[in-house]
């Protein structure tokens, strides 16, 4: 059993709270929505033919207790939109309360979204809540990827407690089809050190295909995967599902650019090369 996470006390002073959301909706090769506010940005650079792309940017510099995000990805008629983060988000020390983001990812008939943001890096203390919900109608083809890593090794830094949970919700048509739920509470440590829980892992990814193709792509998606790090692929009703680990962020992050690139057959948003 772990114990339960305990925020550091506050020194009575109100905090400041960052809020924020932005919103991007391409519709073919066009552009029809845009909304940014707060510490929400989101960017549409330019493709030059490939996919469209939204690139969401946190101008606070990363999440606290109270802060609250909300990204919105939306695509139709035919297009294909892919969706990425200018910087690994960060979730900082907590303050008492929980920070909270959420992400709503709409993909109508015909269009493709590829979910792609970088890597979420856990600190030590921090409190966040994150919820992802996805809409996919009818042969809507949808792709996402999520990175956790636990401390910043290279730096040094070592987490003791925390509490953070990560909720995912995938329906197409109205019918749930996949569901995620991961929590991470109390003494980290403790996780790390069970050989059926964290023993060894210092970053961790999941990804998810979901889509009339998504079954028949497992073989693929099996030559894909990277040596360099422990992962493995399963496929059933309509979704494809990998899972990757790995000591550190380097190797994990080095081995899903390698298998995004020749999973997906497009190379990556510009932010994954820097």
């Amino acid at each position: 059993m772990t114990a339960p996470f305990t925020p550091p006390p506050t020194s009575g002073r109100p905090m400041q709270r960052a809020r924020g959301g932005a919103r991007a909706a391409v519709s073919g090769r066009r552009l029809t929505g845009l909304r940014q506010s707060g510490s929400g940005k989101v960017l549409m650079p330019a493709t030059h033919g490939g996919p469209s792309q939204a690139v969401f940017i946190n101008t606070a510099g990363g999440v606290t207790g109270g802060d609250r995000f909300d990204w919105t990805l939306e695509a139709a008629d035919g297009a294909h939109l892919v969706g990425t983060t200018q910087a690994a988000e960060r979730l900082y020390r907590a303050s008492g309360d929980t920070g909270r983001i959420q992400t709503t990812l709409s993909v109508g008939a015909g269009a493709r979204l590829d979910w792609l943001p970088l890597e979420t890096i856990l600190f030590d203390g921090s409190a966040t809540a994150r919820r992802i919900d996805v809409s996919l109608e009818g042969d809507a083809d949808f792709m996402a990827l999520e990175t956790i890593v636990l401390g910043r090794a290279a730096m040094g830094e070592h987490l003791n407690t925390l509490s953070f949970t990560d909720d995912w919700r995938i329906r197409r048509d109205g019918k749930l089809v996949q569901a995620e739920a991961l929590r991470l509470t109390g003494d980290l440590a403790s996780l790390r050190n069970g050989p059926a829980t964290l023993e060894g892992i210092g970053a961790f990814a999941t990804f998810l295909h979901s889509g009339p193709l998504a079954m028949d792509r497992l073989d693929a998606a099996r030559e894909a995967l990277p040596s360099t790090v422990t992962a493995a692929a399963s496929a059933w009703n309509g979704q494809l599902v990998c899972r990757l680990h790995a000591a550190d962020l380097h190797p994990l992050r080095q081995g899903i650019r390698a298998f995004l690139e020749r999973y997906r057959g497009d190379p990556l948003p510009r932010v994954w090369y820097m």
